[in-house]
């Protein structure tokens, strides 16, 4: 740097003097050393700028490659002009960039880090400004709304047209709770924000669940729970009252009475005992199906097999059961038995949703959806489920048919979430239904 400094003196006074001597010439008359004088002049003038001209140059590719973080900007490197700047400013300048670099590629690291951690999570997120400009989106947010691109909030509208205004209204802290139905599929978002500020912009950052199998696992755990509590009460209750008015029917049957009339009506009485009290446990029997259902044993099962297999126990209605052709190789893993189980509820039950159609039509289907997710479909041109009662039909004991149980579907359900899977329904009234089962 001393030397860079002697140089531009000395050039700056020999320059000064050069200017003297050339005036003194002029001055006095020397015509022809006035103007060999004015070369030499023009020379170092020439020299002193070509000397700015190159640190000029450098600093402002210091100041571009700091500014734009390119550390390959055009231009000689750094190194190679030492020559013709002072080495130590050279190395200073180096060693601020390497610094900047450094750090900069530890924040481009972070950042990646963070990123590839959030498109891993299958939580939902995204990020969005005051104005509502979209600014990020997670990649399990691009899978759930189906969309890989979001300008403002108001294209989410193309998911939900709800979404948007929920968005514009949801504070942090707060929850919110948005039914979305979108196709076969059904599910319940819970949207929770927080806010923060960056670079003196704010920004919310919003997340969607689909709390929709957790709501449906702590419902079932509350009917299992009650329904152990009922069916031990109440066995313990009508065990030994069966037992008993058994017991009293038969000495009756046996032992001779001295008075007929009064036999007979001991003997009908303790026939209705005996009789609502056996309806009583058979009917109590059901509860503990529906809290008692094994624990699935997985296997891998080609899925045209398991419907096929299915379809061999309606022998009789194979004019109405069809079995659509899918991919040879397509597999589930699953309990055989108790898929088969489902298929078996969800097939009676389209049998006799269609009883009274001159043309009915039962169809089995399989394939993947959009999520890469297995399922098999269960259609019917029936009578279908009206909008309100669609819900309710996984409900322990819910049911419209006056014979019905009401635990075939709550079962079937219970056996999917028990597959880590779902079983849903679409109808509408007087078109027919669809059940999936969704495996994941």
């Amino acid at each position: 740097m001393k030397r860079y400094t002697k140089k531009t003196a000395g050039l700056v006074f020999l320059l000064l003097v050069t200017s003297v001597a050339f005036g003194l010439l002029v001055a006095y008359g020397f015509r022809i050393s006035a103007a060999v004088t004015s070369g030499l002049l023009l020379i170092e003038v020439y020299g002193l700028f070509r000397l700015m001209e190159r640190s000029d140059r450098l600093f402002k590719q210091f100041i571009w490659s700091m500014r734009y973080s390119d550390f390959l900007s055009s231009g000689p490197p750094l190194q190679e002009q030492g020559d013709k700047i002072p080495q130590d400013l050279v190395n200073a300048m180096e060693e601020a960039l390497q610094h900047y670099k450094k750090h900069l590629q530890e924040k481009e690291s972070q950042l990646q880090y963070f990123q590839a951690l959030a498109n891993h999570i299958d939580l939902s997120v995204f990020v969005y400004s005051e104005s509502g400009q979209v600014e990020w989106m997670n990649q399990a947010f691009k899978i759930q709304t189906g969309l890989n691109f979001a300008e403002t909030i108001d294209d989410l509208a193309a998911y939900h047209p709800e979404l948007p205004a929920r968005l514009r209204t949801l504070h942090p802290g707060e929850l919110s709770i948005l039914q979305v139905r979108r196709k076969e599929d059904y599910s319940q978002l819970i949207l929770s924000s927080i806010s923060f500020v960056v670079l003196g912009k704010p920004l919310k950052v919003v997340s969607m669940k689909n709390i929709r199998s957790v709501l449906e696992n702590k419902e079932t755990e509350a009917w299992q729970k009650l329904i152990r509590v009922l069916t031990h009460e109440i066995m313990n209750s009508m065990t030994p009252i069966v037992s008993l008015s058994e017991l009293l029917r038969n000495k009756c049957m046996d032992e001779a009475m001295s008075d007929a009339e009064e036999r007979e009506e001991t003997g009908q009485a303790i026939e209705t005992i005996y009789r609502r009290s056996s309806g009583l446990v058979r009917f109590v029997e059901s509860y503990r199906k529906v809290a008692g259902i094994p624990t699935p044993v997985p296997e891998i099962i080609p899925v045209n097999s398991l419907l096929n297999d299915a379809c061999l126990l309606f022998k009789e209605q194979e004019n109405i059961l069809k079995v659509l052709p899918s991919t040879a190789h397509l597999q589930v893993i699953a309990d055989k038995g108790l898929i088969e189980q489902v298929l078996i509820n969800l097939i009676k039950n389209a049998l006799d949703a269609t009883r009274h159609r001159p043309d009915p039509q039962i169809e089995l289907s399989a394939g993947i959806n959009e999520e890469g997710k297995t399922f098999i479909r269960v259609s019917d041109n029936g009578t279908g489920i009206p909008a309100d009662v669609q819900e309710r039909i996984f409900i322990p004991f819910f049911t419209t048919k006056p014979s019905g149980s009401g635990i075939g579907l709550s079962i079937s359900r219970q056996i999917m979430h028990m597959h880590k899977g779902d079983l849903t329904v679409t109808s509408e009234d007087g078109t027919g239904s669809r059940f999936l089962l969704l495996f994941s």
